[in-house]
């Protein structure tokens, strides 16, 4: 029988290293930043949060906690990914999103890397557009 000897099995070593796209999730409540977008920039507790309005791009650079206005970064134990509740980046975004927001969505934004900025860099026109999150709680009906 095989499952009496290890050595009978012919395994793999599954790949655990994070994948996915560098990106970010934002809707009326907080900012999310994918566990890839990051990696990428090599787990930083602090970023700068940066924008160009006419250009309509939001970008991310890790900074230290001492440079000036930056971002302390959260990071959520259930998924490795990290947010921000920052009102200031949240209402900008919110500002430059003013065409497509709704309150009551979530937009996915993927980002593009400059590793050599330690930046990463999103296009705000090319947000995709995400249904609203559910907690999973069911509201009880009152009768």
């Amino acid at each position: 029988m095989m499952f009496n000897d290890f050595s009978k099995f012919n395994f793999e070593v599954i790949d655990v290293t994070i994948t996915g796209a560098p990106e970010m999730v934002i809707n009326m409540n907080g900012i999310t930043f994918s566990a890839k977008l990051l990696e990428i920039l090599g787990n930083p507790d602090y970023v700068r949060p940066l924008v160009d309005a006419p250009k309509k791009a939001f970008a991310i650079q890790v900074c230290k906690e001492t440079d000036g206005k930056s971002m302390r970064l959260r990071k959520n134990n259930h998924s490795g990914s990290y947010s921000s509740s920052c009102s200031a980046v949240r209402h900008t975004l919110r500002h430059l999103m003013k065409g497509i927001w709704k309150d009551t969505m979530r937009y996915r934004i993927s980002g593009t890397s400059f590793p050599e900025d330690k930046a990463v860099v999103f296009d705000l026109s090319k947000a995709d557009e995400l249904p609203p999150f559910h907690s999973g709680k069911k509201k009880i009906s009152k009768l």
